[in-house]
């Protein structure tokens, strides 16, 4: 029984939570137990500590007794950039001085996935949307794979649940023009760093690639008039 109520309180939080991040629910949107549980198909219970965990996540908040899904602002996402780019920037250096020779390889192999993956990106429409998806996909596994040669869980756990709080922003993004294009240079120039065992390239590449996400979002926020703090 105890394994059971478990399992249901992790699917209500793994579900929520990809609705948030896929932005299926929107920053600002009200949410309840009672919508959730008949939206889901999921009791009240599993669905109550779901939406506490992920207000301990930084993905909701209480107002007024209310639960809406956490709207960002200018401030913070400068102040989450301000600490990825800090401690993500040190990560790429353990990597590069930590990782074993296989770990290099396949990091390789996944950059060179994200090549591909440029050569085959469709039109506007449905297929863009999943091409999207793919590419962060793999975006994710290249990143996942370098806070695993680094080797310290602590710091990539904390970087994973911050990483949450700006997700939904990453489709946006990458639609911008040409910036799927910068990136995976961006991308190449930290990788080739960590690949060939130079800390201290690894460390700086990682720091403009994170600084120039930073001004693109703090330049959108401004745009659609986002709350400054």
């Amino acid at each position: 029984m105890k394994n059971k109520k478990s399992n249901s309180w992790q699917e209500a939080y793994d579900a929520i939570q990809d609705l948030i991040l896929s932005s299926r629910i929107r920053p600002g949107e009200m949410i309840t137990e009672t919508g959730m549980a008949e939206r889901l198909g999921i009791g009240r219970t599993p669905v109550r500590e779901a939406l506490h965990k992920l207000e301990q996540d930084g993905l909701i908040v209480t107002e007024n007794r209310r639960k809406y899904v956490y709207l960002l602002t200018i401030k913070e996402i400068g102040e989450i950039f301000d600490i990825k780019i800090g401690l993500e920037s040190s990560i790429c250096a353990w990597a590069a001085e930590r990782g074993t020779d296989e770990q290099k390889e396949q990091l390789d192999k996944i950059l060179e996935e994200m090549r591909n993956l440029i050569t085959v990106r469709p039109s506007a429409g449905e297929s863009e949307d999943l091409w999207f998806k793919k590419w962060v996909e793999k975006d994710d596994e290249l990143h996942q794979l370098i806070f695993k040669m680094a080797g310290n869980k602590r710091a990539a756990n904390y970087l994973n649940n911050l990483n949450k709080q700006w997700h939904r922003l990453r489709i946006g993004l990458l639609a911008m023009e040409d910036r799927i294009e910068k990136s995976i240079a961006e991308h190449e120039l930290f990788v080739r760093a960590i690949i060939e065992g130079d800390s201290g390239n690894a460390r700086e590449n990682m720091r403009i690639h994170l600084l120039n996400l930073k001004r693109m979002l703090v330049q959108i926020f401004k745009m659609f008039n986002y709350p400054t703090d």
